[in-house]
């Protein structure tokens, strides 16, 4: 079961919602590539310090 919603506009609502003022710019390549990079787990053994 999904926690999903569907939202259902108001008579006065638009059928499509306004993007947000930050969603209007398309996002940079290294934010892409931080995007792909996190969808991965991490499972390395980070407890090792340096220094």
């Amino acid at each position: 079961m999904s926690d999903h919603h569907e939202h259902i506009p108001a008579p006065d609502e638009p059928s499509v919602p306004e993007l947000e003022l930050d969603e209007t710019i398309a996002p940079r390549p290294e934010e892409e590539i931080a995007d792909a990079l996190r969808a991965k787990p991490d499972l390395g053994d980070h407890s090792a310090h340096s220094g």
